[in-house]
C-alpha cells in the first residue's frame, strides 16, 4: 500500500490535488495507506518516515514563504528515498519534457 505525500502552499491547489488523487484512486486497483497534505516543506520532511518503493511524493516546485523550495526538497528526499516525486506546478516555464 502506498503512501503519499503532497506539498502544495496553495490552499485550493491543496483541495483540488488531494480530490484528483482521491478520485483516481477510487478508480483503479491501487490501495493506499495514508494521503497527506502539507502547506509547509518542513512539515513534510518531519513526516516522512520510512524509504521505499510504496511512496509516492506530489510536490510543489514554487513554495511561498519557504526557506527551502520544491527542487530542494526533491534532493532531501530523494537523498533518503529515491522513488516516485510527480512535480506540481502552475508556471509553464518550469515545465520539463524529457
Amino acid at each position: 500500500m502506498l503512501n503519499i505525500f503532497v506539498l502544495e502552499d496553495d490552499f485550493f491547489q491543496q483541495s483540488r490535488l488531494e480530490n484528483a488523487i482521491r478520485r483516481c484512486v477510487e478508480e483503479t486497483s491501487v490501495r493506499y495507506k495514508f494521503l497527506e497534505v502539507f502547506g509547509k516543506s518542513n512539515q513534510l520532511l518531519e513526516s516522512i518516515e520510512e524509504a521505499g518503493n510504496h511512496q509516492f511524493f506530489f510536490l510543489d516546485i514554487e513554495i511561498k514563504g519557504e526557506e527551502k523550495k520544491g527542487m530542494e526538497i526533491a534532493k532531501e528526499i530523494r537523498s533518503r528515498d529515491p522513488y516516485k516525486i510527480m512535480w506540481a506546478t502552475i508556471f509553464c516555464s518550469q515545465i520539463y519534457f524529457p
